[in-house]
């Protein structure tokens, strides 16, 4: 069984096309279409990138008239990734926030709506929970994340929130969690809670799709696999 595994991972190392960082930078809302970051449009009567909100905001659904739900769905590289909400598991409506000086280390970014025009209530929350799918299974190498005061300095020392239900620590001044070990998937939570909870925006994401062999690499990869296997019985039989 061992040989069969490392002839599968070295076929697929030869043959599989390496993947690309796809970047999502959810923090980029208020400078201008032209060098912003938005949202699909949708298949409404009129297509529009999500529906305008809360001021200059983009919000999944008509949160200033107590309208719930719906999501924003973003792409790159190949990617897609559709942003749900929910608020004590009901629904809620996911939210972009606008920062018209936007850069490297100031935005904001999605967040998670469930009052009617509050408009303080735009980022992740007690009873809050951003739900970020994929159109396939990727590996996810990096996130960041920012704070009330669309930055990475204003949490207080320990405080967390919940990765995947696991609490995490909010990445005070460095706003960035880089993963020594890939996450690996299709669906990915960001909520409120943890060991310290505190409330955060989810501003970006670097994802990598994961290589799926063509055809007729898997009839390869099958047939290598039946030959190895054939091997070791003659070996067992020898």
């Amino acid at each position: 069984m061992k040989t069969k595994l490392i002839f599968a991972a070295t076929l697929l190392a030869a043959v599989a096309p390496p993947a690309s960082a796809a970047q999502f930078d959810f923090y980029k809302l208020g400078r201008g279409a032209a060098s912003d970051f938005l949202p699909m449009p949708t298949s409404l009567p009129e297509p529009v990138n999500g529906i305008p909100c809360t001021g200059s905001d983009i919000c999944s659904s008509k949160v200033d008239k107590g309208e719930f739900g719906g999501s924003l769905k973003y792409t790159n590289g190949g990617l897609v990734a559709i942003a749900t909400a929910t608020y004590n598991g009901f629904s809620a409506s996911v939210v972009q926030d606008s920062e018209p000086g936007w850069t490297a280390s100031k935005g904001a970014g999605l967040g998670v709506y469930h009052l009617k025009g509050a408009n303080d209530d735009d980022n992740i929350t007690a009873g809050e929970k951003l739900t970020i799918t994929f159109n396939q299974v990727v590996k996810l190498t990096s996130i960041q994340l920012r704070s009330e005061g669309h930055n990475f300095t204003s949490w207080t020392t320990g405080s967390t929130f919940l990765l995947n239900d696991q609490s995490t620590a909010l990445p005070l001044n460095t706003g960035a969690i880089t993963f020594a070990q890939p996450m690996i998937g299709q669906v990915f939570t960001f909520a409120y809670g943890g060991a310290k909870a505190d409330q955060f925006y989810l501003g970006a994401m670097t994802a990598e799709a994961m290589p799926v062999p063509e055809p007729t690499t898997l009839a390869l990869l099958l047939a290598g696999l039946g030959f190895v296997g054939l091997q070791a019985r003659r070996r067992q039989q020898a």
